[in-house]
């Protein structure tokens, strides 16, 4: 069997991917670019370790890999209950799933109208799910940023309770949504940040997972 005397053999590993939606109606949503093609890499390199896998997906542009556990969620509040379920009792919770900051505080019965006057629609904040998380276990995220990209993630790091962040520019064609390959710099607590080279997706994965699993031993041992 693939990966089963892998690093991670006899471990679980909750990975999310794709992007949220927040309804404003029936019809429309507020969502984002996110392919999941990040969160899926990472699905399959954590499978090939030999974990345990369960994939949290949201939108998604293709179906998502085979040999594990696949949640299909829609919104943010339906990200953070299976994440709370399904983290539990996981070794690590790797958090590349795009999720909305705000959704509409109502959503609408029926599909919105054009009326040829403005739309004011109120945004409330979404919980941070990743800082929600207990950190008894192993905890990854990403920082998808257009600015100021370490800086930014710098205090993801502190404000999430996160053990590594990945932060990439998604203004940038080669490191953006939807591309194959990506750019990503690594910020952990004990270290300095380390930029790693453009990669494909799968490779930046494997990296990641290299990383994960030391931090997943070094955990147990504790």
């Amino acid at each position: 069997m693939l990966g089963k005397n892998g690093s991670l053999a006899g471990k679980t590993v909750v990975v999310t991917a794709g992007g949220t939606q927040e309804p404003l109606d029936p019809v429309l949503y507020i969502g984002n670019r996110s392919s999941g093609k990040m969160g899926f890499a990472l699905a399959e390199a954590a499978r090939d370790c030999g974990a345990r896998v369960v994939l949290i997906k949201a939108a998604t542009t293709a179906p998502p890999p085979l040999g594990m556990t696949t949640v299909s969620v829609t919104t943010a509040a339906e990200m953070q209950a299976a994440v709370n379920e399904h983290s539990a009792q996981a070794d690590a919770l790797i958090m590349a799933g795009a999720v909305a900051d705000y959704r509409p505080e109502t959503a609408r019965d029926q599909k919105t109208k054009r009326t040829g006057d403005p739309l004011a629609i109120r945004l409330v904040e979404n919980e941070d799910i990743l800082a929600g998380v207990p950190r008894t276990l192993v905890k990854v995220g990403f920082a998808a940023e257009t600015e100021d990209v370490l800086r930014n993630a710098e205090k993801k790091l502190t404000s999430k309770g996160a053990d590594l962040i990945f932060a990439n520019d998604v203004s940038r064609p080669e490191s953006g949504f939807g591309a194959d390959t990506n750019r990503v710099v690594m910020l952990s607590r004990d270290h300095p940040p380390e930029p790693l080279p453009l990669m494909a997706k799968s490779e930046v994965a494997a990296v990641i997972l290299q990383r994960v699993a030391a931090l997943v031993q070094e955990r147990s041992h504790a």
